[in-house]
């Protein structure tokens, strides 16, 4: 489902920037503005669709999808799978903009975890057994998730 909806994102966003490319703007004003106008809708189809994943994620998880740490700058849920546990469970994770701190919630085995990674390493940890996997979870979001601002 992730692949699939960033499968449509990019080609929405590319199809506007070949739009875009065939006009005849002539002053940089005029292609100014339009780049504007085409940040604004990617930006607008990213929060459509980090919004089907929400509701994607939501009717699977119900109510252990958590909403986004208004603390932080951007977040993305994604699905995640702790291999050695066998456990599958989506992750909320929030990330200030300049990307050196994440925080992470989930849940676990019916306890919520909440994770924060700062520059690559967790320096906080609410059941102390996320180590390893919270480094992985950002890895993961970083590499198929749709990140939105949190306003």
């Amino acid at each position: 489902m992730r692949k699939r909806l960033l499968t449509v994102l990019m080609a929405t966003v590319m199809t506007v920037g070949l739009l875009a490319g065939c006009g005849s703007k002539s002053t940089s004003e005029e292609s100014a503005a339009t780049e504007s106008t085409e940040t604004i809708e990617a930006s607008s189809d990213t929060q459509e669709a980090d919004a089907s994943a929400f509701d994607d994620l939501k009717a699977t998880y119900g109510d252990d999808v958590f909403e986004a740490n208004a603390d932080y700058d951007e977040y993305t849920i994604i699905e995640y799978t702790i291999e050695d546990a066998g456990a599958t469970f989506a992750a909320t994770v929030s990330r200030k903009a300049d990307k050196s701190e994440y925080y992470i919630q989930c849940m676990f085995y019916g306890d919520e975890q909440v994770v924060v990674v700062k520059n690559g390493e967790v320096t906080e940890d609410k059941t102390g057994f996320m180590q390893t996997d919270g480094p992985l979870i950002v890895e993961a979001a970083e590499s198929e998730g749709t990140w939105v601002a949190i306003q």
